[in-house]
């Protein structure tokens, strides 16, 4: 297979994908370093050139994937592997993803396949992974009583720029994405808002930032998607949080704050490998709310908390239904109404909520395990 150089930055998963390299006995160098710019970065590439100048790699690795390290595979004729776990992909020049060297694993099976439509032909489909080892977690649950919450959610509260950007647009604009945030947050089932972003929506909305500015600013298209979905998003975690507020005890670990949200209890940020998987560990409730533009994929968030043998009550995600069963494994709630009922049902059924964790922990170490995943990846 030949040694393979696994490219590092500050993302999740390495660890574990580390810990599966040294376990499977694979040949491979780590290399740490950091652009300023994912899709142009001179001084970065020369980096980059430089350490594999010293090795003949047969395949680079990486977490996410980074267009500079692609164009110097595709010109060096190496092999790319990338595992992504961010929907969408925070990069601007996306003519490197089809690039021939590219093998480029998506958790979201519906995000895969639109690229593959697109032309991305490297393009695959790979659910996430997760480790009680990495996280520290043995056999028995924690006793830090620091962490101990009924209901806790872990996460951005997403404060977007969306007023911002609201204000140098006409009445009529501002209104249709009003409007298309409201469509959206009444359809949990797929991601509408690229959709509704036609030509000439975007044509008209660029119209209005050209006259407000002296036609110095627009915004992309994608730009003003992700700018729409974080608003979307906050909106729903500051509504359900604002719900379940006034009838439980609910813990916020997040650098976000929210006026709506005066009688949660707000913990600050809590670090991946530390202290997050306390919190998972120690709350009786974990509630996961997942980005909206993640059409059918199973967030990070929710493999974590099980991997940490925490229990998690997560939003509707299609591939939820395929790997997990809800009521045995994980819990699923369809609305805000069912949110409510289910949080109060689980914290009156102890056992029944901590049997549901422990299925959810041993499947997670049987199926979503790192060792798989780099197998298939490397393919071997």
């Amino acid at each position: 297979m030949g040694k393979i150089l696994f490219y590092q930055w500050n993302a999740f998963m390495q660890r574990g994908i580390e810990d599966a390299l040294k376990a499977l006995h694979i040949d491979y160098d780590t290399y740490y370093d950091i652009p300023k710019n994912w899709d142009k970065d001179i001084a970065f590439s020369n980096r980059f050139i430089k350490k594999i100048e010293k090795e003949n790699y047969s395949k680079i690795l990486s977490v996410n994937f980074l267009p500079l390290i692609s164009d110097i595979c595709e010109n060096r004729k190496i092999k790319y592997i990338s595992w992504v776990y961010d929907s969408p992909l925070h990069i601007r020049r996306k003519n490197a993803l089809k690039n021939a060297c590219n093998t480029i694993y998506f958790f979201d099976r519906v995000q895969a396949d639109t690229y593959r439509r697109e032309g991305v032909e490297g393009a695959r489909y790979l659910p996430l992974a997760s480790s009680p080892k990495v996280f520290g977690i043995g056999e028995t649950v924690s006793d830090n009583i620091e962490y101990t919450s009924d209901v806790a959610f872990l996460g951005q509260l997403y404060k977007s720029e969306f007023y911002d950007i609201a204000g140098g647009l006409s009445q009529y604009n501002r209104g249709y994405l009003e409007a298309v945030m409201d469509a959206q947050i009444v359809m949990p089932q797929g991601y509408i808002v690229d959709e509704m972003l036609d030509s000439d929506a975007m044509g008209s909305i660029n119209k209005d930032f050209l006259k407000k500015s002296n036609g110095t600013y627009m915004v992309t298209k994608e730009e003003l998607s992700y700018t729409l979905a974080k608003e979307i998003t906050g909106r729903l975690r500051v509504t359900a949080l604002s719900v379940l507020q006034n009838r439980f005890d609910v813990d916020v670990y997040s650098g976000d704050r929210s006026e709506q949200l005066n009688k949660v209890n707000y913990k600050g940020y809590a670090d991946y490998y530390n202290r997050m998987p306390e919190v998972f560990t120690r709350s009786r409730i974990n509630l996961n709310m997942s980005l909206c533009t993640i059409q059918s994929g199973i967030p990070l968030r929710v493999i974590d908390i099980m991997a940490c043998r925490g229990f998690v009550i997560s939003n509707a995600q299609p591939e939820l239904y395929e790997y997990f069963v809800p009521g045995q494994d994980i819990e699923i709630y369809e609305d805000i109404p069912d949110l409510v009922y289910k949080v109060r049902y689980y914290l009156e059924h102890e056992e029944q909520r901590k049997q549901i964790a422990e299925n959810g922990y041993k499947k997670i170490c049987a199926k979503f395990n790192f060792e798989d995943r780099v197998k298939r990846m490397l393919e071997i």
